[in-house]
């Protein structure tokens, strides 16, 4: 029987085939066509990898073919300094750095399959790439810190095949650099600019999305590629602090994240997924096998016609899936596979397994971890790039149950294009609203909520078979500014073990103010007197769930509270 891993990896590779465009010219045979941004997304030859991964273990020539033409369509888009254009109308070019890290990967695990002339064009493209990366992509690189990571990769690999020890010491340049960017809870900060500035609640740019999906595999492939063993300990010990953030069904909470705008509850959108790390370094550990066996797990259940879903509900709510997903975690199959995964067939448990009551406290995303009992849930005030879309102020930002799976979930807060290629439309708008749970105000078309407040002041309390976290903050705009009639109040979550209570209170009865509690899942049972009609069904693509959206306006004291049951 097929290993779940080469299971999905067909699944998806199938999918890819069913996309791929034929017949239509040079500028078009060969990409593969995304069925929801209705477009060739540039980086779609990373597929080459997983499509030779498969060719290799099935044998089915189709796969193979498939992989030439893609890496034939890939001339569109490379430039002659070596670059890579993320899109066809896309001046950005640091995505060159993936593509050349996985065509290394094709070509060391897969190259037999190639003609000796083939293999001699994959080598000649890697040398380019690899080139300008190692020229380009270092320590003083004014983006996010994932590209610096993924430059040690792809100048130790690329490096070394060519035997190139300029280029192996850039790498090592850049590696240096990143690993001295870790917390001592394990978080890499840098996805954000400066990647050292300290905000004033004393918080770094962090995203979990991209430390477990792609920085930390990335530093993990430079670690063996010059045989750092130092290097790949910190990197082992990072791993099993960042499973904090791994819920028992496989899901990262990135809820607060820098970069949640491309992060759904499988992981983020365009990177290759966190099988990548936890695969090559299993040996150490088996709960690191077990990471990548639930998270696996969890995409397949999101996977529907052969192509990965943008999160659980998108096919409920008819929303078609982008291929990018599809293509890019793709590559962490294969890295999987490569890496001998399917030989950890035993299960252990995860951190996030033992049922425990405990406030986990991260100061430098200023984020609470929760667990008691049955319950986990994440309450945050971080307020790094506040002004991307993540929820600050207080804001419980997930709250799951062992019974029911996941009941609130935020991401951003309002939905927008900031990366206008990597990121989809829905048509259906009238249904499209936020999952952040939140107090709010709607004057002049602009929102004004607790769920901004970047001076929010946050308390915990617990006692046996109890836990409450409160905060005191004001209605504001995303820009910080406070509505002419100043409103301050707070917000209380009250977790135990058969419920969780979501208690507000604001300063006087202000007319328009909404306590708005989006709950997904179905079995949850919900209380709050009195509801503002029934509650509406909704959707968003950011997390990728379907919700019922519960408001309870405050009384003439300013409260307002709503429960929730299983």
């Amino acid at each position: 029987m097929e290993s779940l891993y080469l299971r999905l990896l067909r699944k998806w590779c199938d999918g890819m085939l069913r996309f791929q465009l034929q017949g239509v010219g040079h500028s078009g045979d060969g990409a593969l066509f995304c069925p929801s941004c209705k477009l060739i997304h540039g980086r779609c030859p990373d597929g080459v990898y997983p499509l030779m991964c498969l060719a290799d273990r099935t044998g089915e020539e189709k796969y193979l073919e498939a992989a030439r033409k893609l890496f034939a369509w890939h001339e569109n888009l490379i430039c002659d300094d070596g670059s890579v254009y993320n899109d066809a109308n896309s001046q950005w070019n640091g995505i060159t750095v993936f593509a050349a890290v996985n065509l290394h990967e094709a070509l060391v695990h897969h190259g037999h399959l190639l003609t000796g002339e083939e293999r001699r064009r994959f080598e000649e493209r890697m040398r380019v790439m690899g080139q300008w990366v190692s020229g380009t992509i270092g320590p003083d690189f004014e983006n996010n810190i994932n590209y610096i990571a993924s430059a040690a990769a792809a100048g130790a690999l690329i490096g070394q095949y060519f035997g190139e020890e300029e280029m192996v010491a850039r790498a090592r340049e850049a590696a240096d650099y990143v690993l001295k960017h870790f917390t001592e809870n394990g978080l890499l900060y840098g996805e954000g600019l400066p990647h050292n500035h300290v905000t004033a609640r004393g918080c770094r740019p962090v995203d979990i999305g991209y430390n477990v999906e792609e920085s930390v595999g990335m530093l993990i492939r430079y670690g063996f590629a010059v045989r750092d063993v130092q290097a790949l300990d910190k990197l082992t010990d990072i791993l099993r602090k960042q499973l904090e953030f791994m819920l028992p069904d496989g899901a990262w909470d990135n809820s607060f994240g820098t970069r949640t705008a491309k992060w759904t509850y499988w992981g983020s959108r365009t990177s290759d997924g966190c099988q990548t790390a936890y695969s090559l370094l299993a040996h150490r550990d088996p709960a690191f096998a077990e990471a990548a066996y639930r998270n696996t797990k969890l995409m397949e259940l999101c996977t529907f016609d052969g192509l990965l879903y943008g999160g659980p509900d998108y096919r409920r709510h008819g929303e078609p899936p982008c291929i990018h997903h599809t293509i890019s975690h793709g590559s962490g199959l294969a890295a999987a596979l490569d890496a001998g995964i399917e030989s950890y067939t035993f299960r252990v448990s995860l951190p996030c397994d033992r049922p425990k009551q405990r406030i986990f406290y991260v100061p430098e995303i200023d984020t609470y971890k929760v667990s008691l009992g049955k319950w986990r849930a994440t309450v945050t005030g971080y307020d790094f790039w506040v002004d991307r879309g993540h929820a600050s102020g207080g804001t419980m930002t997930l709250l799951w149950h062992e019974d029911a799976g996941v009941l609130l979930l935020s991401s951003v807060v309002d939905y927008r294009m900031l990366e206008p290629f990597n990121m989809q439309l829905t048509l259906k708008k009238g249904s499209h609203r936020p999952l952040t749970p939140r107090l709010e105000k709607m004057e002049g078309g602009k929102r004004y909520s607790f769920c901004y407040d970047t001076g929010a002041r946050i308390e915990t309390q617990q006692q046996e078979g109890k836990i409450k976290i409160s905060s005191c903050a004001r209605l504001v705009s995303l820009e910080q500014e406070e509505l002419q009639n100043p409103v301050c109040g707070q917000i209380a979550y009250t977790i135990e073990e058969g419920s969780v209570q979501i208690e507000a209170k604001i300063s006087g009865a202000e007319k328009g103010v909404r306590l708005v509690v989006p709950v997904i899942a179905d079995r949850a049972k919900v209380f709050g007197e009195p509801f503002l009609g029934e509650p509406e069904n909704i959707f968003f693509l950011t997390g990728g769930f379907c919700a019922r959206e519960f408001m309870v306006e405050p009384d003439e004291a300013g409260r307002a509270s709503v429960r929730i049951e299983i």
